[in-house]
């Protein structure tokens, strides 16, 4: 007879649970499990938005999408052996020459990068999952990492060559160095933290203002005067390897960029809105390039500046209009502000418009900047005294400063996201605690409600939306013509005319489509409505006369139409090369050669001008 609690065996049937490996005998911990959820959910959605528009427009690399065109040209020049470059530095050098790494080692493909972000992306939800979970608690780090895992504009900005990504990565890597449970803080974490923090201020050099406040948070956090010191001087090391290149490849003194003092004067001047806009004084004519803004930027007065006096010369402008206005520009601030606040994505460069259509991913990417906003201003109130959570207020208002500063864009505001979302699940777990006991549920509810307010505020902000939908449609069509893809090109391009009829860049894009396939009536029709809504677009008229002209065989007509375009504007190069190509037509050789040197000369990576001046000189 089988006595109670005794196995076949004769062991009592507890001893021999204890008895198995602990791996076994142990229930799993799956609360250790927990920030793998929105790390792999932040990889997985980011992967697969990437092989969603890889063959889209969004992952074709275009002198239409301006600045990543110039990180990449940039990028092949140091792949090409100019490693050094031979005058300051223009733009933000960090990511051109993390492409360039990129690039020597898989070749220059867009697909690659864009995977190099996810996986960027996936380490910044790790970080902001730990941050969040130091400062406040692991349900908070959860939800603010599922947060970063479905935020559509994040998503969006991975596949995108630009900076977003590395400034956010930076970001989050210097908070995490300095979020600790003891103070003060190691020396190992001190000195990483200087060149993170460093690393950082190169790719957004305003943020610098942060450098202070920094400081007098490890000064009042038990860091002695050597740790406060150390740090300092890490970082200034890692941020003067900017200044020390520039002096030594030009023998001129630029701290950051030549393009800094550009910058301010584009966010605090006349008809500055609070958003990108060239003002007349920087107008580069039709079509904007980083080398048609280097000459006109550079020339004061009829005068060929340095760059150190010419970047001095815009701040020093623009500082002269916040002296002399200064009502203005405090309505300018309070729309700065405003803006940033906004849930509308205020576009540059890319066009979140132009991908959603063709993305399921951005739809299930549904959390928007209006979201984590409201709920991260409720939990910025129930953190307030919260001592850990001094350095992400900091965050918050670094990039709140920047965009006061400068101006407001989607790709500049969105590193701030990840520290709203530190706060949002902030909010979201102390909401659940209060609506789940009775006495507190009052106040639960309030805050919802409050919350709701606050979205519903960010949505009426108001922001003319139709001139951002017309570029958007416009660039797509451009990037089309650039393929060939002419049905394409011609269906967004009067996409874009149907949100402004008067975008004289949309109608000259479309005559040039039409003319490209001999639909010459159309291509007159559009002419016609061309001259009659923007009668002082002398300079589109007289190009998109010469592209019908073509398009009819007449030569000799196309040729007078670009020269008068070229009494506007001589030094466009893309007037130039379409000038040569004329004259190639004709065979008149050696005026074709004038006129494509003189493109290359004024925009040396044009392209299609080189290919044709150098296929020209082989035949010669």
């Amino acid at each position: 007879m089988k006595k109670k609690g005794i196995n076949k065996g004769g062991k009592p049937r507890a001893a021999i649970h204890t008895a198995l490996p602990s791996a076994v005998g142990q229930p799993v911990n799956f609360s250790s499990l927990l920030p793998l959820v929105p790390v792999l959910l932040t990889l997985i959605i980011r992967i697969l938005f990437i092989l969603e528009v890889r063959h889209l427009p969004f992952s074709w690399v275009s002198p239409y999408v301006v600045d990543s065109w110039a990180y990449h040209r940039w990028a092949l020049e140091i792949v090409n052996g100019d490693f050094w470059g031979s005058e300051v530095f223009f733009l933000r050098p960090i990511y051109p020459y993390l492409l360039a790494l990129l690039y020597k080692l898989f070749g220059p493909k867009v697909l690659i990068v864009q995977v190099f972000q996810a996986l960027l992306a996936t380490a910044s939800s790790f970080l902001l999952y730990r941050c969040t979970e130091k400062i406040f608690n692991r349900s908070a780090a959860f939800v603010a990492g599922i947060g970063f895992a479905l935020c559509g504009v994040l998503t969006f900005y991975t596949g995108a060559l630009l900076y977003v990504e590395i400034t956010i990565f930076f970001s989050l890597l210097t908070l995490y160095l300095f979020t600790a449970t003891r103070f003060p803080l190691p020396t190992y974490r001190l000195v990483f933290a200087g060149i993170t923090f460093g690393l950082l201020v190169i790719c957004r050099p305003e943020l610098l203002l942060l450098a202070p406040l920094l400081l007098i948070y490890l000064w009042q956090n038990k860091t002695s005067l050597k740790g406060v010191a150390l740090f300092s001087l890490i970082s200034l090391l890692t941020i003067g390897i900017v200044p020390l290149r520039n002096f030594a490849v030009a023998r001129d003194p630029v701290f950051f960029t030549a393009h800094s003092g550009i910058n301010f004067y584009y966010g605090n001047n006349p008809s500055a809105d609070g958003t990108w806009q060239s003002p007349p004084e920087l107008s580069t004519g039709l079509g904007f390039s980083h080398e048609r803004l280097k000459k006109v930027a550079k020339v004061v007065e009829g005068k060929e500046l340095t760059w150190s006096r010419a970047s001095s010369y815009w701040t020093k402008k623009g500082v002269n209009y916040i002296l002399t206005h200064p009502l203005k520009w405090l309505q300018l601030l309070l729309r700065k502000f405003l803006l940033f606040g906004s849930n509308y994505e205020i576009p540059n460069n890319y066009y979140p418009e132009t991908v959603r259509p063709f993305s399921r991913v951005l739809k299930i990417a549904f959390i928007n900047y209006g979201v984590v906003a409201a709920l991260g201003i409720i939990g910025m109130f129930f953190a307030r005294r919260n001592r850990r959570a001094l350095p992400v207020y900091l965050f918050v208002l670094g990039y709140l400063g920047s965009a006061l500063i400068f101006y407001v864009l989607s790709r500049l505001r969105a590193p701030v996201i990840p520290f709203l979302l530190m706060f949002t699940g902030s909010a979201v777990t102390e909401i659940y605690q209060l609506l789940r006991h009775a006495p507190k549920r009052r106040v639960g509810i309030v805050s919802l409600g409050i919350a709701a307010l606050i979205y519903f505020a960010t949505n009426l902000i108001p922001v003319n939306r139709n001139p951002y939908s017309a570029q958007a449609w416009t660039q797509l069509g451009n990037i089309y013509l650039e393929r060939h893809r002419t049905s394409s090109a011609i269906e967004a391009l009067n996409r874009a005319l149907q949100f402004d009829q008067d975008n004289a860049a949309a109608r000259y894009s479309l005559i040039l489509a039409y003319a490209s396939v001999r639909r010459v009536p159309e291509a007159e029709r559009e002419f016609f409505t061309l001259t009659q809504n923007n009668p002082d677009a002398l300079e589109l008229h007289h190009l998109a006369a010469a592209r019908i002209a073509i398009a009819t065989r007449d030569f000799s007509r196309a040729i007078e139409h670009y020269h008068a375009a070229l009494e506007h504007d001589p030094n466009n190069p893309e007037t130039l090369y379409l000038l040569g190509m004329v004259f190639i037509s004709i065979n008149k050789l050696d005026s074709a050669e004038f006129y494509l040197e003189r493109a290359t000369l004024l925009d040396p990576w044009h392209d299609a001008a080189r290919n044709a001046l150098a296929m020209l000189r082989t035949k010669r």
